[in-house]
Protein backbone atom coordinates (compact mmCIF):
# COMPACT_ATOMS: atom_id res chain seq x y z
CA UNK A 1 0.00 0.00 0.00
CA UNK A 2 1.25 3.59 -0.65
CA UNK A 3 1.48 5.80 1.87
CA UNK A 4 -1.39 8.53 0.16
CA UNK A 5 -3.41 4.88 1.25
CA UNK A 6 -2.21 4.43 4.43
CA UNK A 7 -3.19 7.67 5.40
CA UNK A 8 -6.73 7.88 4.08
CA UNK A 9 -7.06 4.61 4.95
CA UNK A 10 -5.93 5.33 8.84
CA UNK A 11 -8.52 8.60 8.76
CA UNK A 12 -11.29 6.49 7.66
CA UNK A 13 -10.18 3.99 10.43
CA UNK A 14 -9.25 6.15 13.35
CA UNK A 15 -10.96 9.15 12.54
CA UNK A 16 -14.09 8.93 10.52
CA UNK A 17 -15.56 5.48 11.28
CA UNK A 18 -14.76 5.57 15.12
CA UNK A 19 -16.72 8.84 14.83
CA UNK A 20 -19.51 7.34 13.20
CA UNK A 21 -19.70 4.41 15.58
CA UNK A 22 -19.60 6.86 18.59
CA UNK A 23 -21.97 9.12 17.16
CA UNK A 24 -24.57 6.62 16.27
CA UNK A 25 -23.76 5.82 20.20
CA UNK A 26 -24.08 9.14 21.61
CA UNK A 27 -27.32 10.02 19.60
CA UNK A 28 -29.01 7.10 20.34
CA UNK A 29 -27.78 7.63 24.20
CA UNK A 30 -28.64 11.33 23.68
CA UNK A 31 -32.26 10.65 21.83
CA UNK A 32 -33.17 8.08 24.63
CA UNK A 33 -31.60 11.22 27.27
CA UNK A 34 -34.16 13.65 25.04
CA UNK A 35 -37.47 10.98 25.15
CA UNK A 36 -36.77 10.14 29.03
CA UNK A 37 -36.61 14.29 29.69
CA UNK A 38 -39.81 15.31 27.19
CA UNK A 39 -41.99 12.25 28.84
CA UNK A 40 -40.52 13.50 32.38
CA UNK A 41 -41.86 16.91 31.17
CA UNK A 42 -45.16 15.53 29.61
CA UNK A 43 -45.98 13.56 32.91
CA UNK A 44 -45.26 16.98 35.19
CA UNK A 45 -47.87 18.58 32.65
CA UNK A 46 -50.27 15.69 32.70
CA UNK A 47 -50.30 16.33 36.85
CA UNK A 48 -50.77 19.40 36.63
CA UNK A 49 -54.53 18.10 36.45
CA UNK A 50 -54.21 16.52 40.11
CA UNK A 51 -54.70 20.09 41.92
CA UNK A 52 -58.57 20.00 40.24
CA UNK A 53 -59.46 15.94 40.64
CA UNK A 54 -57.94 17.34 44.24
CA UNK A 55 -60.30 20.44 44.15
CA UNK A 56 -63.23 18.52 43.18
CA UNK A 57 -62.86 16.01 45.76
CA UNK A 58 -62.35 18.67 48.31
CA UNK A 59 -65.44 20.45 47.72
CA UNK A 60 -67.77 17.59 47.49
CA UNK A 61 -66.08 16.41 50.78
CA UNK A 62 -66.55 19.94 52.18
CA UNK A 63 -70.47 20.44 50.72
CA UNK A 64 -71.15 16.91 51.99
CA UNK A 65 -70.12 17.53 55.72
CA UNK A 66 -72.38 21.16 55.34
CA UNK A 67 -75.21 19.31 54.43
CA UNK A 68 -75.31 16.77 56.93
CA UNK A 69 -74.86 19.12 59.28
CA UNK A 70 -77.79 21.49 58.32
CA UNK A 71 -80.48 21.36 60.84
CA UNK A 72 -82.87 21.45 58.12
CA UNK A 73 -81.63 18.80 56.56
CA UNK A 74 -81.41 16.96 60.09
CA UNK A 75 -85.15 17.25 60.44
CA UNK A 76 -86.14 16.93 56.68
CA UNK A 77 -84.19 13.84 56.74
CA UNK A 78 -85.56 12.62 60.30
CA UNK A 79 -89.17 13.25 58.52
CA UNK A 80 -89.78 16.15 61.34
CA UNK A 81 -92.62 17.59 59.06
CA UNK A 82 -96.53 17.26 59.81
CA UNK A 83 -97.71 17.42 56.36
CA UNK A 84 -97.38 17.53 52.57
CA UNK A 85 -97.51 21.31 52.90
CA UNK A 86 -94.37 22.02 55.42
CA UNK A 87 -92.72 18.98 53.75
CA UNK A 88 -92.58 21.42 50.82
CA UNK A 89 -91.44 24.27 52.47
CA UNK A 90 -88.47 22.35 54.05
CA UNK A 91 -87.45 21.21 50.20
CA UNK A 92 -87.53 23.96 48.80
CA UNK A 93 -85.90 26.04 51.65
CA UNK A 94 -83.26 23.12 51.67
CA UNK A 95 -83.13 23.37 47.45
CA UNK A 96 -82.51 27.38 47.61
CA UNK A 97 -79.23 26.66 50.78
CA UNK A 98 -77.78 24.23 49.06
CA UNK A 99 -77.72 26.20 45.44
CA UNK A 100 -76.27 28.68 47.81
CA UNK A 101 -73.97 26.39 49.17
CA UNK A 102 -72.73 24.89 45.63
CA UNK A 103 -72.65 28.29 44.32
CA UNK A 104 -70.53 27.90 40.83
CA UNK A 105 -69.67 24.91 41.52
CA UNK A 106 -70.93 22.98 38.71
CA UNK A 107 -69.24 19.99 38.29
CA UNK A 108 -72.52 17.69 40.24
CA UNK A 109 -75.03 16.09 37.36
CA UNK A 110 -77.10 16.03 40.93
CA UNK A 111 -77.32 16.08 44.95
CA UNK A 112 -79.86 13.56 46.03
CA UNK A 113 -80.76 12.71 50.03
CA UNK A 114 -81.94 9.18 50.65
CA UNK A 115 -84.30 8.49 53.72
CA UNK A 116 -83.15 4.62 54.24
CA UNK A 117 -83.15 3.92 50.56
CA UNK A 118 -85.61 6.23 49.37
CA UNK A 119 -84.95 9.51 47.48
CA UNK A 120 -86.28 12.55 49.64
CA UNK A 121 -84.57 15.71 48.10
CA UNK A 122 -82.91 15.81 44.58
CA UNK A 123 -81.52 18.61 42.83
CA UNK A 124 -80.13 17.88 39.16
CA UNK A 125 -80.96 14.90 36.99
CA UNK A 126 -83.59 11.84 38.40
CA UNK A 127 -81.94 9.45 40.50
CA UNK A 128 -83.26 5.84 41.33
CA UNK A 129 -83.74 4.31 44.78
CA UNK A 130 -80.19 2.77 46.63
CA UNK A 131 -79.31 -0.46 46.78
CA UNK A 132 -78.86 -2.52 49.90
CA UNK A 133 -75.07 -2.66 49.69
CA UNK A 134 -75.03 1.49 49.18
CA UNK A 135 -77.16 1.48 52.53
CA UNK A 136 -74.94 -1.11 54.43
CA UNK A 137 -71.55 0.40 53.81
CA UNK A 138 -72.75 4.07 54.53
CA UNK A 139 -74.06 2.76 57.75
CA UNK A 140 -70.62 1.33 58.73
CA UNK A 141 -68.65 3.95 57.49
CA UNK A 142 -70.95 6.16 60.29
CA UNK A 143 -70.74 9.63 58.19
CA UNK A 144 -67.12 9.11 56.15
CA UNK A 145 -67.97 9.52 52.72
CA UNK A 146 -66.88 7.26 50.14
CA UNK A 147 -66.65 7.22 46.20
CA UNK A 148 -68.93 4.80 43.87
CA UNK A 149 -67.60 4.00 40.29
CA UNK A 150 -70.78 2.29 38.19
CA UNK A 151 -70.82 1.50 34.35
CA UNK A 152 -69.40 4.60 33.68
CA UNK A 153 -71.06 7.20 36.52
CA UNK A 154 -69.18 8.65 39.57
CA UNK A 155 -71.14 8.83 42.79
CA UNK A 156 -70.13 10.27 46.11
CA UNK A 157 -72.08 8.54 49.24
CA UNK A 158 -71.81 9.84 52.55
CA UNK A 159 -74.54 9.16 55.49
CA UNK A 160 -76.30 11.44 57.19
CA UNK A 161 -76.05 10.89 61.32
CA UNK A 162 -77.98 12.07 63.43
CA UNK A 163 -76.35 14.72 65.35
CA UNK A 164 -79.05 14.32 68.49
CA UNK A 165 -78.25 10.22 68.96
CA UNK A 166 -75.16 9.34 68.43
CA UNK A 167 -74.55 6.17 66.09
CA UNK A 168 -77.96 6.21 64.39
CA UNK A 169 -78.06 6.94 60.48
CA UNK A 170 -81.15 8.73 59.59
CA UNK A 171 -80.04 8.54 56.02
CA UNK A 172 -77.36 9.13 53.13
CA UNK A 173 -76.47 11.71 50.89
CA UNK A 174 -75.50 11.20 47.15
CA UNK A 175 -73.39 13.49 44.76
CA UNK A 176 -73.22 12.59 40.57
CA UNK A 177 -70.09 13.82 39.26
CA UNK A 178 -70.64 15.19 35.57
CA UNK A 179 -68.22 13.24 33.10
CA UNK A 180 -68.08 16.60 31.28
CA UNK A 181 -66.37 18.49 34.23
CA UNK A 182 -63.70 15.67 34.54
CA UNK A 183 -63.18 15.86 30.84
CA UNK A 184 -62.69 19.42 30.95
CA UNK A 185 -59.66 18.88 33.73
CA UNK A 186 -57.60 16.95 31.37
CA UNK A 187 -58.65 17.90 27.28
CA UNK A 188 -56.05 20.91 27.50
CA UNK A 189 -53.45 18.33 27.89
CA UNK A 190 -54.40 16.20 25.03
CA UNK A 191 -51.91 18.10 22.35
CA UNK A 192 -49.67 15.21 21.40
CA UNK A 193 -50.45 13.57 18.04
CA UNK A 194 -52.28 10.39 18.52
CA UNK A 195 -52.26 10.67 22.10
CA UNK A 196 -55.28 8.99 24.34
CA UNK A 197 -56.31 10.16 27.69
CA UNK A 198 -57.96 7.51 30.10
CA UNK A 199 -59.43 7.98 33.93
CA UNK A 200 -59.57 4.65 35.36
CA UNK A 201 -61.34 3.36 38.55
CA UNK A 202 -59.41 1.31 40.54
CA UNK A 203 -60.62 -1.88 38.22
CA UNK A 204 -59.59 -0.24 34.89
CA UNK A 205 -63.26 0.96 34.17
CA UNK A 206 -62.91 3.58 31.85
CA UNK A 207 -64.78 7.10 34.14
CA UNK A 208 -63.73 9.44 31.50
CA UNK A 209 -61.92 9.56 28.02
CA UNK A 210 -60.94 11.70 24.99
CA UNK A 211 -61.87 8.48 23.47
CA UNK A 212 -65.24 9.62 24.31
CA UNK A 213 -67.00 5.97 22.58
CA UNK A 214 -65.07 3.88 25.17
CA UNK A 215 -67.36 5.31 28.12
CA UNK A 216 -67.90 2.64 30.77
CA UNK A 217 -65.57 0.19 29.48
CA UNK A 218 -63.14 -2.08 31.32
CA UNK A 219 -59.98 -2.32 30.23
CA UNK A 220 -58.03 -4.03 32.98
CA UNK A 221 -57.22 -6.63 30.35
CA UNK A 222 -54.52 -4.28 28.49
CA UNK A 223 -51.20 -4.95 30.20
CA UNK A 224 -49.88 -1.23 29.95
CA UNK A 225 -53.35 -0.44 32.18
CA UNK A 226 -52.86 -3.29 34.39
CA UNK A 227 -49.56 -2.59 34.75
CA UNK A 228 -50.06 1.35 35.53
CA UNK A 229 -53.24 0.21 38.60
CA UNK A 230 -50.40 -1.45 40.11
CA UNK A 231 -48.48 1.68 40.67
CA UNK A 232 -48.51 5.18 41.89
CA UNK A 233 -46.78 7.35 39.14
CA UNK A 234 -44.39 7.31 36.47
CA UNK A 235 -43.82 6.16 32.99
CA UNK A 236 -42.56 3.49 30.91
CA UNK A 237 -42.44 2.57 27.35
CA UNK A 238 -44.56 0.19 25.10
CA UNK A 239 -46.05 -0.93 22.21
CA UNK A 240 -49.61 -0.44 21.43
CA UNK A 241 -51.33 -1.70 18.23
CA UNK A 242 -47.89 -2.08 17.33
CA UNK A 243 -46.39 1.35 17.72
CA UNK A 244 -43.90 2.24 20.23
CA UNK A 245 -45.55 4.26 23.09
CA UNK A 246 -44.54 6.35 26.14
CA UNK A 247 -47.37 5.89 28.72
CA UNK A 248 -47.76 8.49 31.32
CA UNK A 249 -49.95 7.96 34.87
CA UNK A 250 -50.45 9.39 38.51
CA UNK A 251 -52.65 8.00 41.04
CA UNK A 252 -55.69 10.46 42.64
CA UNK A 253 -55.02 9.41 46.29
CA UNK A 254 -58.17 10.30 47.53
CA UNK A 255 -60.55 8.33 44.99
CA UNK A 256 -57.63 5.98 44.01
CA UNK A 257 -58.65 6.84 40.11
CA UNK A 258 -55.57 6.65 37.61
CA UNK A 259 -55.27 9.22 34.79
CA UNK A 260 -53.14 7.79 32.25
CA UNK A 261 -52.52 9.24 29.15
CA UNK A 262 -50.19 7.39 25.91
CA UNK A 263 -48.48 9.42 23.58
CA UNK A 264 -46.34 7.79 20.37
CA UNK A 265 -43.17 8.32 20.45
CA UNK A 266 -42.54 9.84 17.01
CA UNK A 267 -44.83 12.99 18.62
CA UNK A 268 -41.27 13.55 20.57
CA UNK A 269 -39.42 13.88 16.98
CA UNK A 270 -38.68 17.20 17.14
CA UNK A 271 -36.12 16.74 19.42
CA UNK A 272 -34.42 13.56 18.12
CA UNK A 273 -34.44 15.53 14.30
CA UNK A 274 -32.70 18.39 16.19
CA UNK A 275 -29.96 15.50 17.33
CA UNK A 276 -29.67 13.97 14.28
CA UNK A 277 -29.09 17.25 12.71
CA UNK A 278 -26.25 18.18 14.73
CA UNK A 279 -24.90 14.96 14.55
CA UNK A 280 -24.75 14.79 10.81
CA UNK A 281 -23.57 18.36 10.85
CA UNK A 282 -20.13 17.46 12.94
CA UNK A 283 -19.54 14.31 11.18
CA UNK A 284 -19.46 15.91 7.97
CA UNK A 285 -17.34 18.64 9.29
CA UNK A 286 -15.33 16.15 10.56
CA UNK A 287 -14.84 14.20 7.09
CA UNK A 288 -14.61 17.59 5.12
CA UNK A 289 -11.85 18.45 7.63
CA UNK A 290 -10.14 15.30 7.62
CA UNK A 291 -9.83 15.14 3.83
CA UNK A 292 -8.51 18.50 4.45
CA UNK A 293 -6.03 16.96 6.51
CA UNK A 294 -4.88 14.28 4.39
CA UNK A 295 -4.20 16.84 1.66
CA UNK A 296 -1.67 18.70 3.63
CA UNK A 297 -0.13 15.60 4.55
CA UNK A 298 0.27 14.78 0.76
CA UNK A 299 1.58 18.27 -0.05
CA UNK A 300 3.92 18.19 2.69
CA UNK A 301 4.73 14.59 3.74
CA UNK A 302 3.80 12.49 0.95
CA UNK A 303 5.53 14.20 -2.03
CA UNK A 304 8.59 14.59 -0.13
CA UNK A 305 8.84 10.80 0.52
CA UNK A 306 7.90 10.43 -3.15
CA UNK A 307 10.76 12.45 -4.04
CA UNK A 308 13.45 10.25 -1.90
CA UNK A 309 11.61 7.32 -2.96
CA UNK A 310 12.72 7.92 -6.66
CA UNK A 311 16.12 8.95 -5.84
CA UNK A 312 16.49 5.74 -3.78
CA UNK A 313 15.43 3.96 -6.66
CA UNK A 314 18.39 5.46 -8.51
CA UNK A 315 20.76 4.34 -5.82
CA UNK A 316 19.51 1.05 -6.12
CA UNK A 317 20.83 0.44 -9.39
CA UNK A 318 24.26 1.69 -8.60
CA UNK A 319 23.57 5.48 -9.36
CA UNK A 320 24.83 7.63 -6.96
CA UNK A 321 23.71 11.03 -8.63
CA UNK A 322 21.47 12.04 -6.24
CA UNK A 323 19.28 15.20 -6.91
CA UNK A 324 16.80 16.19 -4.04
CA UNK A 325 15.48 19.77 -3.71
CA UNK A 326 15.15 20.17 -0.12
CA UNK A 327 13.20 23.03 1.48
CA UNK A 328 12.31 22.06 4.48
CA UNK A 329 13.78 21.60 7.95
CA UNK A 330 11.43 18.75 9.58
CA UNK A 331 12.08 15.42 10.23
CA UNK A 332 11.79 14.79 6.43
CA UNK A 333 13.69 17.15 5.47
CA UNK A 334 16.34 15.87 7.63
CA UNK A 335 16.18 12.51 6.56
CA UNK A 336 16.52 13.80 2.61
CA UNK A 337 19.70 15.43 3.65
CA UNK A 338 20.98 12.29 5.61
CA UNK A 339 20.18 10.05 2.42
CA UNK A 340 22.30 12.56 -0.03
CA UNK A 341 25.18 12.13 2.80
CA UNK A 342 25.08 8.82 3.36
CA UNK A 343 24.94 8.23 -0.53
CA UNK A 344 27.84 10.08 -1.14
CA UNK A 345 29.94 8.00 2.00
CA UNK A 346 28.48 4.79 0.77
CA UNK A 347 29.49 5.49 -2.92
CA UNK A 348 33.34 5.28 -0.92
CA UNK A 349 32.60 2.64 0.84
CA UNK A 350 30.21 0.60 -0.93
CA UNK A 351 32.41 -2.27 -2.05
CA UNK A 352 34.70 -2.66 1.14
CA UNK A 353 35.06 -6.59 1.06
CA UNK A 354 34.98 -6.46 4.88
CA UNK A 355 31.58 -5.12 5.18
CA UNK A 356 29.89 -7.24 2.11
CA UNK A 357 31.47 -10.27 4.17
CA UNK A 358 29.87 -9.22 7.82
CA UNK A 359 26.33 -8.06 5.68
CA UNK A 360 26.95 -12.15 4.34
CA UNK A 361 27.79 -13.90 7.68
CA UNK A 362 24.97 -12.00 9.21
CA UNK A 363 22.87 -13.14 7.04
CA UNK A 364 24.11 -17.09 6.83
CA UNK A 365 23.08 -16.81 10.77
CA UNK A 366 19.81 -15.86 10.38
CA UNK A 367 19.56 -19.05 7.72
CA UNK A 368 20.88 -21.08 9.88
CA UNK A 369 18.64 -20.26 13.03
CA UNK A 370 15.23 -20.01 10.97
CA UNK A 371 16.32 -23.54 9.94
CA UNK A 372 15.88 -25.65 13.39
CA UNK A 373 12.49 -24.63 14.05
CA UNK A 374 10.74 -26.38 11.68
CA UNK A 375 13.16 -29.60 11.77
CA UNK A 376 12.29 -29.44 15.79
CA UNK A 377 8.90 -28.60 15.21
CA UNK A 378 8.34 -31.71 12.96
CA UNK A 379 9.81 -34.01 15.55
CA UNK A 380 8.17 -32.89 18.11
CA UNK A 381 4.74 -33.07 16.32
CA UNK A 382 5.80 -36.80 15.32
CA UNK A 383 6.38 -37.64 19.03
CA UNK A 384 2.90 -36.29 19.73
CA UNK A 385 1.65 -38.61 17.13
CA UNK A 386 3.03 -41.59 18.69
CA UNK A 387 1.55 -41.16 21.75
CA UNK A 388 -1.87 -40.27 20.54
CA UNK A 389 -1.77 -43.66 18.94
CA UNK A 390 0.08 -45.49 22.06
CA UNK A 391 -2.16 -44.40 24.95
CA UNK A 392 -5.65 -43.30 23.08
CA UNK A 393 -5.18 -39.64 23.66
CA UNK A 394 -5.25 -39.76 27.46
CA UNK A 395 -2.08 -37.90 27.98
CA UNK A 396 -1.80 -35.60 24.98
CA UNK A 397 -3.21 -32.53 27.24
CA UNK A 398 0.24 -32.88 28.80
CA UNK A 399 1.90 -33.14 25.79
CA UNK A 400 0.61 -29.82 24.56
CA UNK A 401 1.62 -27.99 27.86
CA UNK A 402 5.15 -28.82 27.52
CA UNK A 403 4.94 -28.24 24.16
CA UNK A 404 3.92 -24.71 24.50
CA UNK A 405 6.87 -23.87 26.64
CA UNK A 406 9.00 -24.99 24.59
CA UNK A 407 7.39 -22.54 21.95
CA UNK A 408 8.04 -20.14 24.32
CA UNK A 409 11.30 -20.47 24.73
CA UNK A 410 12.02 -21.11 20.79
CA UNK A 411 10.34 -17.74 20.18
CA UNK A 412 11.52 -16.27 23.50
CA UNK A 413 10.33 -12.66 21.84
CA UNK A 414 13.10 -12.58 19.12
CA UNK A 415 15.73 -12.86 21.59
CA UNK A 416 18.82 -15.31 20.64
CA UNK A 417 20.37 -15.23 24.10
CA UNK A 418 18.91 -16.74 26.56
CA UNK A 419 20.09 -17.87 30.02
CA UNK A 420 21.50 -21.45 30.93
CA UNK A 421 18.37 -22.28 33.23
CA UNK A 422 16.00 -21.54 30.97
CA UNK A 423 17.53 -23.83 28.24
CA UNK A 424 17.72 -26.47 30.65
CA UNK A 425 13.86 -26.05 31.19
CA UNK A 426 13.37 -26.12 27.66
CA UNK A 427 15.41 -29.31 27.31
CA UNK A 428 13.45 -30.88 29.85
CA UNK A 429 10.39 -30.12 28.59
CA UNK A 430 11.27 -31.45 25.40
CA UNK A 431 12.67 -34.67 27.12
CA UNK A 432 9.02 -35.28 28.93
CA UNK A 433 7.70 -35.29 25.25
CA UNK A 434 10.08 -37.78 24.52
CA UNK A 435 9.68 -40.12 27.48
CA UNK A 436 6.18 -40.44 25.82
CA UNK A 437 7.38 -41.68 23.50
CA UNK A 438 10.09 -43.81 24.12
CA UNK A 439 9.58 -44.20 28.33
CA UNK A 440 11.94 -45.65 30.13
CA UNK A 441 14.50 -46.87 27.13
CA UNK A 442 16.05 -43.65 27.70
CA UNK A 443 17.10 -41.61 30.68
CA UNK A 444 18.67 -37.91 30.41
CA UNK A 445 21.13 -36.86 33.77
CA UNK A 446 22.05 -32.97 33.50
CA UNK A 447 24.50 -32.41 35.82
CA UNK A 448 25.05 -28.13 36.24
CA UNK A 449 26.21 -26.89 39.73
CA UNK A 450 23.68 -23.89 40.77
CA UNK A 451 26.36 -21.20 40.13
CA UNK A 452 26.36 -21.89 36.05
CA UNK A 453 22.54 -21.42 35.44
CA UNK A 454 22.41 -18.23 35.46
CA UNK A 455 25.07 -17.32 32.68
CA UNK A 456 23.67 -16.59 29.29
CA UNK A 457 24.25 -18.67 26.16
CA UNK A 458 22.45 -18.86 22.61
CA UNK A 459 19.16 -20.67 22.25
CA UNK A 460 18.62 -23.95 20.84
CA UNK A 461 21.79 -25.58 21.59
CA UNK A 462 21.61 -28.86 23.84
CA UNK A 463 18.50 -29.64 22.20
CA UNK A 464 19.30 -30.78 18.75
CA UNK A 465 22.44 -32.49 20.16
CA UNK A 466 19.92 -34.47 22.54
CA UNK A 467 17.63 -34.65 19.88
CA UNK A 468 20.66 -36.18 17.20
CA UNK A 469 21.20 -38.70 20.27
CA UNK A 470 17.80 -39.94 20.35
CA UNK A 471 17.30 -40.78 16.87
CA UNK A 472 20.62 -41.60 15.59
CA UNK A 473 22.19 -43.53 18.87
CA UNK A 474 19.24 -44.63 21.09
CA UNK A 475 16.22 -45.35 19.05
CA UNK A 476 17.43 -48.25 17.34
CA UNK A 477 18.90 -49.91 20.76
CA UNK A 478 16.40 -51.90 21.90
CA UNK A 479 17.12 -51.63 25.70
CA UNK A 480 17.36 -48.19 25.51
CA UNK A 481 20.41 -46.16 26.76
CA UNK A 482 21.19 -42.69 28.61
CA UNK A 483 22.23 -39.44 27.91
CA UNK A 484 24.48 -37.28 30.44
CA UNK A 485 25.04 -33.50 29.87
CA UNK A 486 27.90 -31.94 31.87
CA UNK A 487 27.56 -27.84 32.36
CA UNK A 488 31.07 -26.63 33.48
CA UNK A 489 33.06 -23.10 33.79
CA UNK A 490 36.42 -23.49 31.97
CA UNK A 491 39.04 -21.33 31.54
CA UNK A 492 37.42 -20.16 28.09
CA UNK A 493 33.98 -19.70 29.17
CA UNK A 494 31.46 -22.27 29.38
CA UNK A 495 31.85 -26.04 28.15
CA UNK A 496 28.51 -28.53 27.38
CA UNK A 497 29.31 -31.96 26.96
CA UNK A 498 26.48 -34.11 25.64
CA UNK A 499 27.22 -37.80 25.97
CA UNK A 500 25.42 -41.33 25.14
CA UNK A 501 25.60 -44.51 25.02
CA UNK A 502 24.31 -45.17 21.90
CA UNK A 503 25.58 -47.44 18.55
CA UNK A 504 27.47 -44.59 17.49
CA UNK A 505 28.53 -42.95 14.13
CA UNK A 506 31.78 -43.01 11.58
CA UNK A 507 32.98 -40.18 13.15
CA UNK A 508 35.44 -39.18 10.25
CA UNK A 509 32.58 -38.87 8.16
CA UNK A 510 30.78 -36.52 10.16
CA UNK A 511 33.50 -34.27 10.26
CA UNK A 512 33.90 -34.59 6.22
CA UNK A 513 30.03 -33.98 6.08
CA UNK A 514 30.98 -30.62 8.02
CA UNK A 515 33.36 -29.69 6.71
CA UNK A 516 31.29 -29.65 2.90
CA UNK A 517 28.96 -27.22 1.94
CA UNK A 518 27.01 -30.06 -0.22
CA UNK A 519 26.56 -32.60 2.90
CA UNK A 520 26.54 -29.95 4.89
CA UNK A 521 22.61 -30.72 5.39
CA UNK A 522 22.63 -34.39 6.45
CA UNK A 523 24.48 -32.60 10.00
CA UNK A 524 22.59 -29.67 9.47
CA UNK A 525 21.98 -29.37 13.28
CA UNK A 526 25.73 -29.87 14.50
CA UNK A 527 26.58 -27.34 11.60
CA UNK A 528 24.13 -24.98 12.11
CA UNK A 529 25.29 -24.95 15.98
CA UNK A 530 28.99 -24.47 15.06
CA UNK A 531 28.44 -21.84 12.21
CA UNK A 532 26.41 -19.97 14.89
CA UNK A 533 28.89 -20.12 17.88
CA UNK A 534 31.83 -19.31 15.29
CA UNK A 535 30.01 -16.19 13.94
CA UNK A 536 29.01 -15.06 17.01
CA UNK A 537 31.95 -15.66 19.33
CA UNK A 538 35.37 -16.35 16.58
CA UNK A 539 37.02 -19.36 15.52
CA UNK A 540 38.26 -20.34 19.37
CA UNK A 541 34.71 -21.38 20.02
CA UNK A 542 32.38 -24.04 18.54
CA UNK A 543 31.20 -27.53 18.36
CA UNK A 544 33.80 -30.51 18.65
CA UNK A 545 32.19 -34.10 18.02
CA UNK A 546 33.74 -37.89 18.82
CA UNK A 547 31.96 -41.10 18.30
CA UNK A 548 32.53 -44.93 18.05
CA UNK A 549 30.45 -47.75 16.96
CA UNK A 550 29.28 -49.80 19.61
CA UNK A 551 30.75 -47.05 22.51
CA UNK A 552 28.27 -44.15 21.86
CA UNK A 553 28.41 -40.58 20.93
CA UNK A 554 30.50 -37.19 22.62
CA UNK A 555 29.77 -33.90 21.95
CA UNK A 556 31.15 -30.76 23.03
CA UNK A 557 30.33 -27.08 22.63
CA UNK A 558 32.37 -24.17 24.00
CA UNK A 559 31.05 -20.81 24.60
CA UNK A 560 32.14 -17.30 26.31
CA UNK A 561 31.48 -16.61 29.95
CA UNK A 562 28.59 -14.31 28.92
CA UNK A 563 26.49 -12.13 31.89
Amino acid sequence: MSLSFKLYLSIMVLIIIPLIIVGFFLNRQFAQFALNKASENALQTLKQTENSFSTLVTDTNDISVRILSNESVQDFSNGNYSDKAEYEKMYWNINEWIDNVVGSKNYFDSISLYSRNHVIFQRGMQVQDLDQKIMGRANRLQGRGYWVTSQGNVSYYRAIMDMQNLGRMLGIERFDIREESLYQYYKKMNSYSGSQIFLLDSYGRVLSSTERNRMGENLDHIDYVRKTLHLKNGYFSTRIQGERNIVLFYTIEATNWTLIQSIPEHSFTSVKTTINTILYIVILLCIFFGILFSFVQHKYMVKPLRNLQKEMEKLKTGNFDISLNIDSRDEIGEVSNGFVKMAKQLNHTINEVYLTKIKQREAELKALESQINPHFLYNTLDSIHWLAIKHKNYDVSDQIEALADIFKHVLNKGETIVTIRQEVDFLENYMFIQKRKYGKRIQLFIDAGPEILNYKMPKLVMQPLVENAIVHGLEQVIEGGMIEIKINRVDKGIQFIVSDNGIGVDEAKIHQMMASSDDAKHVFALKNIDDRIKISYGQEYGLYFTSSYGVGTIVKVLIPLIE
